[in-house]
Order: structure tokens, then C-alpha cells, then sequence
């Protein structure tokens, strides 16, 4: 090995046990975006730089959260990360929403405002790839029952989705429902078919006494209210 190769190699590693230290001193206080990704890249990326690579990427998606509302091709697109990197990266995306999902099954959760709502959806649906409609089931009191995911890429299935939700909701005796789903990439504004699958949802539910109380759609900057602009 040349001189010049393992003076790369020890600063590297030296680098990356500065960072790690960083971390652990006080977590990400101070961490700019592109460095949270750097730490993260070492656990994928072995020995090289991980740095250039972070700026890269948040230049390219634009921001965090574009990082990890990505899929595994295009990430491995990207100078510095390969196949292995870009799962790596899409698996901690999956946790986030795993874990978040998980914690809500273990407590009592009261939505009382539309924030509370979005911020929930968000923490779910946000840094999802495909379209993917979530449902939430309650009771009187607006207390979660359930979280359901209706599953990725179906947000057109205009006759299941009722159904599907209907069927819950009695299951769970619940009274009201919310669904949200996201638009990955895109802009909030509901679409023809958008509107057409909530109203279907809608009629649905109202047959037996259930009552679609909001439907949010979650964009990678912005919501949509269907209550907020008075379609529901």
C-alpha cells in the first residue's frame, strides 16, 4: 500500500471516530443535515470518505427527509453510495415508520387538532416511495383504536378501499375514521381519482354510522386538508 493511500485511510478513520464522538457527547445538536447522513453512511460504507458523499446526496433529493423518500435505485445512483449503502439507508427509513407505528399501539393517543394529525401522518406516510393510504380507526372520544396500512401502490383500488375500511371499522367498533394517504414527490392538491375514492369512502361509512372525519394527504413540504377545504 503507498504512503499517500494509508495517510487517506488513517485520516478517514479518524474522521469518522471524531464524528462518532461528536455523537455521543451530545447526540445530533449541532449536526448540520449532511453530516447526520455522513455518520450514518460509515455504518454502510466502509473505510472511504463518507462526507462528499452526504453533501451528494442531499443535493440531489434536496433535503433530509428527500434523502429518505427515495428508493434503493436512485440512491445507489448516486457517486459514493452502492447497492449495499442504499439499502442500508432505506431500511432506517423503514424503521422510522416501524417504530413509530409500534410505539402508538402501546399508548392511549387523543387527536385533538389538525397539527396532531399531520404530524402523525407524517412521521408514517412522509418518507414513503410509493402512494400508500393509511387508515385511523376510533372511538367517540377521538382516541386511536387502530392504525391500519392498506399497502403501497393502491390508492386507485376505488372499490376495495370502502370495503376494506368498512369492514374495520365495525370490526373495531369504532365511530369515526381518518385516512390519510401521501404523494411522494409531489404536490398536495388532491386528484379526480383523489376525490373520487373519498367520496366512495365517504358513502360507505355513512351506511353504517360511521363517520369520515378528515382525509390528509401528505406531500414531501405540504398537506392537503379535505376538511380544512370544506370537502368533508
Amino acid at each position: 500500500m503507498s504512503e499517500e493511500k494509508q495517510i487517506t485511510l488513517d485520516y478517514n478513520k479518524d474522521h469518522r471516530k471524531r464524528l462518532r464522538q461528536r455523537y455521543e457527547q451530545s447526540e445530533f445538536q449541532g449536526f448540520h443535515d449532511y453530516e447526520v447522513l455522513e455518520l450514518l453512511s460509515t455504518y454502510a460504507i466502509p473505510r472511504k470518505d463518507t462526507k462528499e458523499t452526504a453533501k451528494r446526496l442531499i443535493a440531489k433529493f434536496k433535503n433530509f427527509p428527500g434523502v429518505f423518500a427515495t428508493d434503493e435505485k436512485e440512491l445507489a445512483g448516486v457517486e459514493g453510495i452502492g447497492p449495499n449503502a442504499a439499502i442500508f439507508l432505506r431500511v432506517v427509513n423503514s424503521t422510522f415508520s416501524y417504530y413509530f407505528e409500534q410505539q402508538t399501539r402501546n399508548q392511549e393517543i387523543q387527536f385533538t387538532n389538525l397539527s396532531e394529525l399531520v404530524d402523525y401522518f407524517r412521521a408514517i406516510l412522509g418518507s414513503k416511495t410509493n402512494e400508500t393510504m393509511q387508515v385511523l380507526y376510533l372511538n367517540s372520544q377521538n382516541k386511536l383504536i387502530q392504525s391500519e396500512n392498506l399497502g403501497e401502490g393502491t390508492v386507485s383500488e376505488t372499490v376495495a378501499f370502502p370495503r376494506k375500511i368498512v369492514e374495520s371499522a365495525l370490526k373495531y367498533r369504532a365511530t369515526t375514521s381518518i385516512i390519510a394517504h401521501n404523494h411522494p414527490g409531489g404536490l398536495p392538491a388532491p386528484s379526480d381519482n383523489d376525490n373520487m375514492v373519498t367520496q366512495k369512502i365517504n358513502d360507505a361509512a355513512k351506511t353504517v354510522g360511521i363517520d369520515l372525519q378528515e382525509h390528509i394527504i401528505i406531500a414531501p413540504e405540504s398537506y392537503y386538508s379535505y376538511r380544512q377545504n370544506e370537502l368533508l
